[in-house]
């Protein structure tokens, strides 16, 4: 029996200087939260897992090296709760989920900045790719965007656990209890427990420029009857079937990607020319649009 992960104490200070403000979920058997670092002021996305979980290691490590860089948080700390049995560790947090800022938009943003989206997430995986390593965990809650001091909406990644080198390729992460949380945007191959390369993120970078379109072939509530492996052999055989006539650029940049890892003709540079040619006159390097709604929240056109 996998053991559960407790709650972690909320409005007191723990780990000696984190007092956690927001629980945000349980996923992966991991609690996660948003609170504050009270030695230097620092918002702080904290996570707890079992201690002998081995994704909080990797993800310190990783962490520790790349931290602060473009797109990677910085490392704050770690510590332990519950007599040990739970670690947790913390890095800078800005700006809100992905997820949260497409539900304000109803998941459905424009198609010019569903292509600016697209385009900073290929360039930050691209990054970890020329360092060595896969993300293997794309999904819009573990994507954060903020507003910079330029006044620019930046995204970054907020989840590391998963990360691992490129060679040899390793194995698709699983979700012990529930695949449908990691696997709804993953590739099909991942989902088949293929080794998983560079290739398989991108295609979650394409199933998060579908779901921000409002497309979520992948969702609980579509083809209940089918499967989850069933749902992703269904889109591979035919991604056109499952996207409006004004999004077929994304089922075709699916397709494409798709080839390339069946081939093993990998290139960021043509997937990144295939992103500039999707959607007339637009520079997909321009800023991406936002506004605020009534209660002063931000969200992304």
């Amino acid at each position: 029996m996998i053991r559960p992960v407790l709650r972690a104490p909320m409005n007191t200070t723990i780990g000696g200087r984190f007092k956690l403000s927001v629980r945000t979920g349980n996923w992966l058997q991991e609690e996660s939260y948003f609170g504050m670092d009270g030695e230097h002021g620092y918002n702080v996305v904290v996570k707890g897992r079992l201690v002998d979980d081995p994704r909080t290691a990797v993800e310190k490590r990783f962490l520790e090296q790349y931290g602060g860089t473009n797109g990677i948080p910085r490392y704050i700390g770690s510590f332990e709760l519950f007599d040990g049995d739970q670690q947790y560790i913390a890095h800078t947090r800005n700006g809100q989920k992905l997820e949260t800022l497409l539900n304000l938009s109803l998941f459905k943003i424009t198609q010019a900045n569903t292509v600016r989206l697209g385009f900073q997430l290929f360039e930050l995986v691209h990054a970890m790719h020329i360092r060595g390593y896969l993300h293997r965990d794309i999904r819009p809650h573990i994507i954060m965007a903020d507003i910079g001091w330029s006044g620019k909406l930046e995204v970054e990644l907020s989840s590391f656990g998963y990360v691992a080198p490129i060679n040899p390729p390793p194995a698709p992460p699983v979700d012990p209890f529930n695949g449908m949380k990691i696997g709804r945007y993953a590739s099909y191959p991942a989902v088949l427990g293929e080794p998983y390369v560079k290739e398989d993120d991108y295609i979650s970078i394409i199933f998060v420029m579908l779901a921000s379109q409002g497309l979520m072939p992948f969702s609980l509530n579509t083809k209940r009857q089918w499967s989850l492996a069933e749902k992703k052999e269904q889109f591979d055989e035919n991604p056109r079937r499952f996207v409006t006539a004004e999004t077929i650029w994304l089922a075709d940049l699916y397709w494409d990607v798709e080839i390339m890892r069946q081939d093993g003709t990998f290139s960021h540079d043509e997937v990144i020319r295939k992103l500039e040619n999707a959607v007339e006159e637009l520079d997909m390097r321009s800023e991406i649009s936002y506004a605020h709604n009534a209660a002063g929240h931000f969200y992304i056109q």
